[in-house]
């Protein structure tokens, strides 16, 4: 029983030990044959390498690695990688290459030099920007290196920031990752500084140029470049308007522009108001200088003030004809001198009236106060541009303040003495020409808007004194003056009101117009109208004929 055991144990151990025989067989064979084919990557990588494909060598020699792992086939990755100036790579193939080696390998002192040199390579960062001399820098691994663009910079691989920045230039970060060893080529175009820049103009509407360049159209407001720029404003009803405007970092620009048309002369004006003041300041100056109280009665007396005020007529022409010779002068401007020169007077001679001097002085003081009143305007006008529209205010101030004390005295008294009425024409006058200013320096309005209301003034006083006075004459008391007056400052505010509102839309910088009336775009002016001779033809020939253009625009 014993032995049948045996046999049996031998039995079934003996093809157990034949299976195991012939898988060992099978394994040297499957060895040889990955040994064989690693060996012909291995020499197609050789190939490879010498004819400089290092790409083609590498998966080749990867390809031997893996069949047949062998430290010697690390250390050719590594060779072809440092070709390929893979420096990184190389370094990760040569530290494998040590890990893996016996200690006496036969390359182990050369990688472990070369390693050396291959880890201190440096990267090479150029860096070059539009505009050129830019301040750089580049920041990272504890390492801060400045330079001023175009610029080399040599660092360790690793990450880093190049920050960039010039004054009137915004400044630029940008991250960047360096390997070892390897070049690095950056261009950066930086943007200019921008600044907010509003740009207001009247009229609204007009086009708006920077460096001859469209950008809009009034009211403008965007981020403009920093530096010196060229700007234009174009509108078709005005001339341009130039400037060369600097926008500064952090320091917003804001303009307000008033678009004007070519200076009208107010040298006609000028001239003939002078004229007229001459003609009567020198019948008021020999009044004055005389000693004889009925001087004027005399029939040489007649004589010498027809020859004064000849006299001061030539004198108020060429005064004010030479003075002006060299190119005229502005319109706002001899309005304030002519202005100046009334209202002066006229407050000298209130002055006196309300003192109670005699006449000698009361002509006297009326010059005077005629001479300061065009001497301080003069001044004025020398320290300042004056508009037009302003003086027109000024001068409407001073003359319905003049008005508004002339009603009130006869307002208040039945018969108002020469003392009264002259305080309340002082009063009247210096109070209006006080308000006119202070209006004027607040609003901007043009002479033709000015007149308008002025027009609804006189229409208004006119027709409440007309009415006052019908009032007055027909009531018990008979006092048609006292009651006309009373009615006339009522229909002055009234008119005055009136007028404001109606003319809201008066459009004073509409175009230059040919007619008494103009409407455009919901708004109208008034302005003198033009006289045109034009050619007509007539059943007998042409004949001349006169056009005057009362109206114009859409209704």
């Amino acid at each position: 029983m014993r032995g049948y055991v045996v046999v049996a144990q031998v039995l079934a151990w003996a093809p157990t030990l034949s299976a195991g025989w012939v898988a060992m067989a099978g394994a040297v064979a499957h060895a040889d044959d990955l040994a064989g084919e690693a060996r012909a990557h291995y020499e197609s990588g050789q190939q490879f390498y010498e004819q400089g494909r290092y790409d083609e060598a590498i998966g080749e020699y990867e390809t031997a690695y893996r069949l047949k792992p062998h430290p010697n086939v690390l250390y050719n990755i590594a060779q072809a990688h440092e070709r390929l100036l893979e420096y990184g790579r190389s370094v990760e193939w040569f530290e494998r290459y040590l890990a893996e080696a016996p200690p006496d390998a036969e390359f182990r002192v050369i990688v472990q030099n070369r390693l050396r040199v291959l880890r201190g390579l440096p990267a090479r960062i150029s860096v070059t920007t539009i505009p050129e001399h830019v301040h750089a820098r580049v920041e990272g691994g504890g390492k801060r290196i400045e330079i001023d663009t175009p610029g080399l910079f040599k660092v360790p691989a690793g990450d880093y920031e190049i920050v960039l920045e010039q004054p009137g230039w915004e400044s630029e970060r940008h991250a960047v990752h360096a390997e070892l060893g390897q070049p690095y080529f950056y261009q950066y175009r930086l943007k200019r500084s921008t600044s907010p820049v509003a740009i207001f103009s009247r009229p609204r509407g007009a086009r708006v140029f920077i460096d001859d360049k469209l950008v809009g159209e009034t009211p403008y407001a965007d981020l403009v470049e920093v530096g010196k720029h060229r700007l234009l404003i174009e509108h078709p009803d005005y001339p341009w308007y130039r400037q060369e405007i600097e926008v500064k970092p952090g320091a917003p620009l804001k303009l307000e522009i008033k678009l004007t048309r070519p200076v009208r002369s107010g040298r006609t004006e000028l001239v003939l108001s002078s004229m007229i003041y001459g003609g009567v300041a020198g019948p008021l100056l020999v009044a004055a200088l005389s000693t004889n109280s009925n001087f004027i009665s005399t029939s040489s007396g007649l004589g010498v003030l027809l020859a004064s005020s000849a006299a001061g007529i030539g004198a108020g022409f060429l005064g004010s004809f030479l003075s002006t010779r060299d190119g005229g002068i502005k319109v706002g401007h001899s309005s304030m001198i002519i202005g100046g020169g009334a209202w002066g007077t006229s407050i000298g001679a209130s002055l006196a009236l309300g003192l109670g001097v005699p006449n000698q002085y009361t002509y006297g003081m009326s010059l005077l106060g005629g001479a300061l009143g065009i001497t301080t305007s003069a001044l004025i006008v020398r320290w300042k541009d004056v508009a037009p529209g302003t003086a027109g205010i000024f001068n409407s101030g001073g003359f319905w303040g003049t008005v508004t004390g002339a009603l009130m005295a006869e307002a208040i008294f039945d018969n108002p003495s020469s003392s009264q009425l002259g305080w309340f024409l002082l009063g009247g006058t210096s109070l209006g020409l006080i308000t006119s200013s202070l209006i004027a320096w607040k609003v901007d309005r043009t002479r033709g808007h000015v007149l308008l209301v002025d027009v609804g003034g006189l229409a208004g006083s006119g027709l409440g004194f007309a009415l006052g006075f019908a009032v007055g004459t027909n009531s018990s008391a008979n006092n048609g003056v006292q009651a006309g007056s009373r009615y006339a400052l009522g229909g002055m505010v009234l008119g005055m009101l009136a007028a404001s509102v109606l003319s809201r839309n008066y459009k004073g910088d509409l175009p230059p117009v040919e007619a008494l009336l103009t409407h455009e775009h919901d708004r109208w002016a008034l302005a003198v109208p033009d006289i045109k001779i034009e050619q007509a033809v007539t059943p007998e020939g042409t004949a001349p004929r006169f056009v005057l253009t009362l109206a114009k625009g859409k209704w």
